[in-house]
């Protein structure tokens, strides 16, 4: 069973203010973060929505503008196209993922309850996501789990940096945590 690592990094980070996937956390950028947690957990990873120097890098499928949607979709025709059997999405701006994700998740199709970008997809859906984003108004993560009856998986809560504040706190609780 091969593992394609997927980095959804496609966002435009509105609610950030500026590129989100860059910004620092301790000193690393917030995607080198999720490149350190997740590409140790699959035999290959691949960046989807932007350019990373020294990643395998794919284009928001069908096209941009699409939030994550585009990303996964992308990422599940690149697996497909060379032979992995499944893809574990991740965010860009998750930087804490457990180092155990893609166990926790066991079998595909999942998602995680509390953070439904995050999840394990067998690349067989690329086709049912290519007629969902060409159809559907709702292009959420989670309307689309729920009409390719995805099930949902309880790790708890996950830190996500959607603003400034939030790349604050975790910094300050990282601050703290390294002076115990």
């Amino acid at each position: 069973m091969r593992t394609l690592g997927a980095i959804l990094a496609g966002g435009r980070s509105r609610r950030f203010g500026s590129d989100k996937a860059v910004a620092l956390l301790d000193g690393v950028a917030l995607i080198g973060r999720v490149i350190a947690a997740l590409g140790p957990q699959v035999d290959a990873l691949v960046v989807c929505g932007r350019t990373i120097d020294g990643y395998d890098c794919v284009a928001d499928r069908p096209g941009p503008d699409l939030g994550p949607l585009g990303g996964l979709s992308a990422a599940l025709h690149y697996a497909r196209a060379n032979g992995f059997d499944r893809v574990v999405s991740a965010p860009c701006d998750a930087p804490f993922l457990p180092v155990d994700l893609v166990a926790r998740l066991a079998e595909p199709p999942c998602y995680v309850a509390a953070m439904p970008v995050i999840g394990l997809w067998p690349s067989s859906l690329s086709e049912t996501l290519d007629r969902h984003l060409a159809t559907a108004d709702d292009r959420s993560m989670r309307s689309w789990a729920v009409i390719a009856g995805v099930r949902s998986v309880d790790l708890g809560a996950l830190d996500n940096v959607n603003t400034p504040a939030d790349l604050d706190q975790l910094a300050s609780a990282v601050r703290s945590a390294s002076s115990i």
